[in-house]
């Protein structure tokens, strides 16, 4: 095998540990906190798990991410999990819950990275870890597709998480009403965000901000 292929390949796996690791913890996250709100129908089909098998998309978690190892970008990997059912009737307060059980996976990304981030720098002050390039790129790329997922799901187009938080503070009614405006055209938005490089622009400045604060 081709030594800089073969590097490519050991990169872009390590980056699928940290991908698939990092979705794990973010479905959880909103099925834990659905659970919590009153609405246990994430939690019934055995959703609250850090067992990622639980959570994968054959499409989003397992095709894509692969494809990306093979043809890699200056971006780590990116990609998506099952999205955890819920049923917003079943929550204590509609509103609250909605909002909360949305930004609950964006949050425990963002609670990822500051981990990734203080661990690197640990590592980095200690000699015997510090010569361990794996465990310090692995660290690097947990911290950057935390920081990916957690911006890309806050943006308020459905079905992304970013629409759900709108909740508690657009109101209930508005938030209803944005979503059956929206979400029909939600899929195609996101197409052509990502077909005019919109989201290239939002993501290659927060990357280099991480390398920088991360070095």
């Amino acid at each position: 095998m081709d030594t800089g292929l073969g590097t490519k390949i050991a990169l872009g796996l390590m980056q699928y540990i940290a991908l698939l690791f990092s979705l794990t913890v973010h479905e959880s996250a909103h099925a834990y906190s659905a659970h919590l709100m009153g609405d246990d129908t994430a939690k019934n089909l055995g959703r609250i798990s850090l067992n990622p098998i639980a959570h994968i998309d054959p499409i989003g978690t397992v095709v894509i991410p692969l494809f990306m190892i093979f043809f890699p970008s200056s971006l780590p990997i990116f990609g998506w999990a099952k999205p955890v059912p819920i049923n917003p009737l079943n929550f204590k307060d509609r509103e609250t819950g909605i909002s909360l059980v949305s930004f609950a996976g964006p949050f425990s990304n963002l609670v990822l990275m500051i981990i990734a981030i203080i661990l690197y720098k640990i590592v980095v002050l200690v000699p015997a870890l510090a010569s361990f390039e794996p465990l310090r790129l692995f660290l690097f790329y947990l911290a950057a597709i935390n920081l990916i997922l957690a911006v890309f799901n806050l943006i308020p187009i459905p079905p992304l998480d970013g629409s759900g938080v709108l909740a508690k503070f657009i109101g209930l009614r508005n938030y209803e009403n944005y979503v059956a405006k929206v979400a029909p055209y939600g899929f195609i938005i996101l197409m052509a965000l990502i077909y005019f490089n919109v989201f290239d622009i939002i993501f290659r400045p927060l990357y280099l901000i991480l390398i920088r604060v991360i070095s």
